[in-house]
């Protein structure tokens, strides 16, 4: 029996119960999946255990711009990450606009579905929507895990297993050129592999 040792990942506050890890299939990847968390102005919590696949409310209702006529000369709707751990997403385009909601996860991937010279409104995995200032948002591209997949090194279900991400998980997108497949990146390790895209919040297009 394998009993390969695990790295727990631990919440404070007790806002999750449950640990994540994510590990290659020779070791433990150290610096695991941690849970998708957005925290609701003031004080009140909202965890995303488990990641909703795609709904209405995610992709409904998207005005179309191409990019010659956006101010940051890129097309809405179009998908970005947080650059930040902590990042507040207002209910207008201005400092003066209360807070909505406050996110603490670096990486989490977003919708831009408008913007402004200096403003993103942005919607979340939940369709949430929120104003952000564009110094908050990387073009890099990053998918949410929705449940435990593995990694392989080809786009194929019986290609070499060459690591495994759990729930919550966020990794970089590389590519989905491959048929229902994603080839993606934990930045933690620099692990490389192929996983399927229904599996990954953040790679449907739009």
């Amino acid at each position: 029996m394998n009993n390969k040792p695990v790295l727990p990942i631990l919440f404070s506050a007790g806002l999750l119960s449950a640990a994540m890890t994510i590990s290659a299939s020779a070791q433990t990847v150290p610096n695991g999946a941690r849970a998708a968390q957005t925290t609701k102005t003031p004080l009140v919590a909202r965890i995303v255990e488990d990641v909703p696949g795609p709904n209405e409310r995610v992709t409904k209702n998207l005005i179309r711009v191409k990019a010659a006529k956006t101010p940051s000369g890129f097309s809405v709707p179009r998908y970005v990450s947080l650059k930040y751990s902590t990042s507040n997403g207002r209910t207008g385009p201005s400092s003066e606009h209360p807070v909505a909601w406050q996110y603490s996860r670096r990486g989490m991937p977003m919708i831009v579905v408008a913007e402004t010279e200096v403003w993103r409104k942005v919607r979340d995995v939940n369709g949430d929507e929120s104003w952000m200032k564009r110094r908050l948002l990387d073009g890099k591209r990053m998918v949410l895990v929705r449940g435990e997949i593995t990694l392989r090194a080809k786009p194929r279900s019986d290609a070499h297993k060459q690591a495994t991400a759990g729930k919550g998980a966020l990794l970089a997108l590389e590519d989905c050129t491959a048929k229902n497949w994603c080839r993606v990146t934990d930045l933690s390790s620099h692990i490389t592999g192929y996983a399927l895209k229904s599996m990954l919040w953040g790679a449907e297009p739009l």
